[in-house]
């Protein structure tokens, strides 16, 4: 018989949210400093912290969409872990439950791609940095307005005004304003 080997709940949630806000300073502070596939990185760690958080927390939506026991006993086991190759159908489901992060996962995945391929043709969706750029300041948007909608009561504010000091000074460097 398997045992647990830690309960997956509100304190897992809790952390998972904290970790997502986490990694978005750091994706940030990362682009600041010129690692653009780092801060890629870290942006699409966010958005799967993210996705944890919401699924442990919408078990019971997904294992009802599930179509068979496999697939229901992949839900209550693997799903909150959020694999990469299954991130997509998560995201999905999550929508059939209310949830829509579809377009967050699929820029997520961009920017995964984009961490390992830099601009690499036919295994990047990239050729500028300014592109990803752009994908990095949806994905901080996207993700923080999902915290502030699902999970009010984890936002670390600390973090949170950190995010978007540095947000403003990106975009002030490029002559946006987004805030």
């Amino acid at each position: 018989m398997e045992k647990d080997i830690y309960k997956v709940g509100e304190d897992y949630v809790e952390a998972r949210v904290i970790e997502s806000l986490s990694d978005l300073l750091l994706s940030l502070t990362l682009w600041k400093e010129g690692y653009t596939r780092n801060s890629a990185g870290k942006a699409f760690n966010a958005v799967k912290a993210l996705m944890s958080a919401l699924v442990v927390t919408n078990e019971d939506k997904l294992l009802a969409l599930a179509k068979d026991d496999k697939e229901r006993e992949w839900i209550k086991k693997k799903a909150h872990i959020v694999p990469t190759h299954s991130m997509y159908a998560l995201a999905q489901m999550l929508k059939d439950v209310g949830i829509d992060i579809v377009n967050l996962v699929r820029v997520a995945l961009d920017l995964h791609d984009y961490q390992y391929n830099g601009f690499e043709p036919d295994f990047s969706n990239y050729s500028r940095k300014e592109d990803v750029l752009r994908d990095l300041i949806t994905v901080m948007e996207e993700t923080k307005k999902v915290i502030n909608t699902y999970f009010p009561k984890y936002e670390v504010k600390e973090i949170s005004e950190k995010i978007d000091e540095l947000l403003k000074e990106i975009n002030d460097n490029r002559g946006v304003n987004t805030l």
